[in-house]
């Protein structure tokens, strides 16, 4: 696969279609091999950092090599000074076959000042109208405070993709977008539209392997008797641990009472079971990748300590062991899950996920549990 090429000198709106188009003539070279445009929808994507553009159009290639678009990089600068928005085009092709290859439009936007407001008028000249429209949310404020712009950005969108990673307040990040999900999801007679956290399609995994591990059919009475968890983490990745309890909490009947914080460095919940207490502590690492690297449930069965501890060995593994029960350790391979492989998933992936909202639900019930502290 080609990598996009270089960005040109800003063109006027105006010329975009027509620049883009000479571009790909261009890709086609000196010989007559066809190239293809390829579009499944419009991505919009807004920043409001050039380095994290700068991310994110390294990783455009490999989006659309898995969920072809046209691609409108929207670059927002709110500190910077006003002017009129500019715009660059590029393409980034890759080969279908020896004697073909497809190639998806790249329009950059960028605005200072108050243009910023302005930007989602540009996006909207140039999405190509009978294509569905998804919207990634790539500024730092989580989607719930992100104001009017979100607002304008998302009106027209089919899905709007966000990712939680690295929230620096996760409390009022989660409480607030768990709120907003309530709105982002709303239907109407004309529209339909789904929200969607990258964090969540990471968990993937470790809901699976849980979900099996705790299943009455292979374990009786062990999703009853769990009496401890503790999750660790990496650097931040508090809000993907965090996604995680309440998935649990909501699939095993807990409900919340009280929870502390100490920042950055461990959350605690007591939960109500219908048989007992549990006691949920998610600790930070001080170092390490941005994941999940460990959840141990601790449990009495048969009157016997025990504990299940899945480990992540790897960026591709993970494994199981059994305290105080006889069994063998499992493993489960994981796919990649490059930030760009998980944004093409999920363009492609267009179904609401009911247990993510129920999640996030009980995500906001522990947030507010921690507004004292």
């Amino acid at each position: 696969m080609s990598s996009a090429t270089a960005l040109p000198a800003p063109i006027p709106l105006s010329k975009i279609e027509q620049e883009l188009g000479q571009q790909v003539r261009e890709a086609q070279g000196a010989g007559e091999e066809p190239v293809q445009r390829v579009r499944m929808s419009n991505l919009v994507v807004y920043c409001d950092d050039e380095a994290r553009a700068t991310e994110i159009a390294a990783q455009v290639p490999e989006i659309v090599a898995v969920h072809p678009a046209r691609v409108l990089l929207l670059i927002g600068d709110p500190s910077g000074p006003d002017g009129p928005v500019t715009a660059t085009t590029s393409v980034c092709c890759h080969r279908l076959r020896a004697d073909r290859q497809a190639c998806s439009e790249v329009v950059t936007l960028r605005a200072g000042g108050s243009a910023v407001e302005t930007l989602h008028f540009a996006a909207r000249s140039l999405v190509i109208g009978d294509l569905p429209m998804n919207l990634w949310w790539a500024g730092k404020e989580p989607p719930g405070l992100a104001g009017t712009l979100l607002y304008n950005l998302a009106e027209n969108a089919q899905q709007i993709i966000y990712d939680s990673i690295g929230w620096v307040d996760p409390a009022h990040g989660v409480s607030t977008t768990a709120a907003w999900l309530e709105h982002a999801e709303r239907t109407t007679a004309s529209r339909w539209r789904v929200a969607s956290d990258l964090n969540w399609r990471r968990l993937k995994y470790w809901r699976r392997l849980l979900s099996q591990a705790l299943d009455p059919g292979s374990a009786p009475g062990a999703a009853e008797a769990v009496s401890v968890v503790v999750v660790e983490h990496g650097p931040h990745a508090v809000v993907q641990a965090w996604e995680l309890i309440s998935w649990l909490a909501q699939q095993l009947d807990w409900s919340v009472q009280t929870g502390k914080v100490q920042p950055n460095v461990e959350i605690d919940w007591d939960f109500a079971s219908p048989t007992r207490p549990v006691r949920v502590r998610v600790r930070r690492l001080e170092s390490g990748p941005p994941w999940i690297h460990l959840v141990r449930l601790e449990s009495q069965l048969s009157d016997k300590p025990a504990a299940l501890n899945v480990l992540r060995e790897s960026e591709e593994r993970l494994s199981i062991t059994l305290e105080g029960v006889p069994s063998e350790p499992r493993t489960m391979t994981i796919p990649p899950q490059s930030p760009a492989e998980l944004v093409g998933r999920q363009l492609s992936d267009r179904e609401r996920d009911p247990v993510f909202r129920d999640s996030m639900a009980v995500a906001r019930l522990l947030a507010e549990t921690l507004f004292s502290y």
